[in-house]
């Protein structure tokens, strides 16, 4: 039995995934709302306080950006195995307040691009040396978004391209050679692009006031350079010396295949792969590119600097 923390826009596909992985779903949502839909859709029971569940053998928690924290940090107490989705933690003292109350033993986070198909093909062509030593990593995602669900571009889209940036090369180079931030009139970064890294270069280009939706990813050696157009393309393409050539991807949603492999957790099997120290890694990233742009930070120590 799940406790679905939060069934919004998101959390509804959530809930829908759940389901169709035989599981029973308890969803808790201060959303009146909400909690009618979550029961037209199949949740065995909706609630609106956590304090009225009853026993679950883990969490799925999907509430908005500034509450993710506080959310897991009350589930904590129950110690059970918790899948947050991101932006997890939006400083050092959320971290640090989720490590202290044993976050790194039951906490992992939903980062769905270590899961997509296209970016495991992309990192499974890097590693092969088919293109040489990689030189570049373009990742771009544009669209027009008119709710940051209370984050901005960075907490909201950058957070994905930096997960993938880690899945491919195996790390975030913390190098930041360059970053522009465009802002909104009251003051909202809406879209940046940032340069990262020395060889491979990492290229950001993340934009929330974009005519045309797109979320590409690219990498570049000497030898040629490989490409997942789309998220929900079929295929990667490659080009090196010997021609043109597609590779065809699985089309399962990584949604899928993540709340899969926590269910598959909890009934004794491996951990997700992206624990709570995972996740202040992409974090720190983020308050590192932020700290470069000059803005501000959303705690006095939420620095960067704070190591696991």
């Amino acid at each position: 039995m799940i406790g679905l923390i939060g069934c919004g826009a998101w959390g509804t596909n959530i809930l829908r995934d759940l389901l169709s992985l035989q599981c029973r779903v308890l969803v808790v949502d201060i959303d009146r709302h909400a909690r009618a839909k979550a029961g037209e859709n199949g949740a065995a029971m909706a609630l609106a306080e956590i304090e009225a569940l009853p026993a679950c053998d883990g969490f799925v928690v999907a509430v908005p950006i500034p509450d993710l924290a506080p959310t897991c940090a009350a589930l904590l107490k129950l110690k059970k195995p918790i899948f947050s989705e991101k932006t997890l933690c939006r400083s050092l003292r959320d971290f640090n307040l989720l490590k202290r109350l044993g976050g790194t033993k039951y906490i992992f986070a939903m980062h769905k691009w270590h899961y997509h198909p296209g970016i495991e093909a992309l990192r499974s062509v890097a590693r092969s040396k088919r293109l040489g030593e990689l030189g570049v990593l373009h990742a771009t995602r544009h669209a027009w978004v008119n709710d940051f669900h209370g984050g901005d571009i960075f907490w909201t889209l950058a957070v994905h391209d930096l997960t993938i940036v880690k899945h491919i090369l195996g790390h975030i180079p913390k190098k930041i050679r360059a970053i522009q931030v465009v802002k909104n009139e009251s003051g909202l970064p809406i879209s940046f692009t940032a340069i990262m890294g020395d060889r491979p270069a990492v290229v950001l280009s993340v934009n929330g006031r974009h005519c045309h939706k797109r979320s590409g990813v690219s990498i570049h050696g000497p030898k040629g350079s490989a490409e997942l157009h789309g998220a929900y393309d079929n295929h990667i393409s490659i080009r090196d010396e010997i021609g043109d050539g597609r590779v065809a991807i699985d089309t399962t949603l990584p949604l899928y295949l993540e709340l899969k492999e926590f269910v598959g957790y909890l009934h004794n099997g491996p951990e997700p792969r992206c624990n709570l120290n995972s996740a202040w890694e992409v974090t720190r990233a983020i308050l590192d590119l932020r700290k470069k742009a000059g803005l501000k930070n959303e705690s006095p120590d939420s620095t960067g600097t704070g190591a696991p």
